[in-house]
């Protein structure tokens, strides 16, 4: 299953507007889409952050109603955004600085910020929250393993990882 092409129609970008929200380069969407490769774990967060939705509907999960309301309701906040800026403003432009400056030092702290500013605030939270915010955190974490088991994997088999590989075609194109 590949939901990217729909996602983007449905967002209603261009690979080249996506390419450059999350820095890669416009035939790296295209082989996506094509299924001539899949998005690395960091690039299938960036695109979720990118569309509104959650990774798994990249590759692993059908469409529902409420992905497909998320996508279009993120695209339409982000030209409304560009239209009250009078077009200073575009949601590509800002995600590229972000993703290209943004180091996963600088993201951990801000993580740790958050957290401790969560269980600094946790006693006047509503119940129902809390366990939400539980179980984004846990869901979080399980991303995070997944990500680490993959990655020593790829060290103790001594091939290049994908991130290597898709390194290299890009410095090709």
């Amino acid at each position: 299953m590949n939901n990217l092409r729909i996602i983007r129609e449905l967002y209603g970008a261009t690979q080249e507007q996506v390419a450059q929200a999350i820095n890669v380069n416009r035939v790296t969407v295209a082989n996506w889409e094509n299924g001539t490769s899949v998005a690395s774990s960091s690039n299938r967060e960036k695109l979720s952050i990118y569309y509104g939705i959650g990774p798994e509907y990249f590759y692993d999960k059908e469409l529902t109603t409420d992905a497909r309301s998320a996508i279009v309701e993120s695209s339409e906040r982000a030209k409304e955004i560009s239209e009250q800026s009078e077009g200073i403003q575009d949601k590509e432009t800002a995600f590229h600085k972000v993703f290209e400056s943004m180091t996963f030092e600088h993201a951990l702290n801000f993580y740790m910020l958050s957290m401790k500013m969560l269980l600094a605030t946790a006693d006047s939270g509503k119940l129902d929250k809390l366990k939400t915010a539980a179980a984004i955190n846990s869901k979080m974490g399980e991303r995070l393993n997944a990500i680490i088991e993959l990655r020593e994997k790829e060290e103790q088999s001594g091939e290049p990882s994908l991130f290597d590989l898709i390194e290299k075609v890009e410095k090709k194109e």
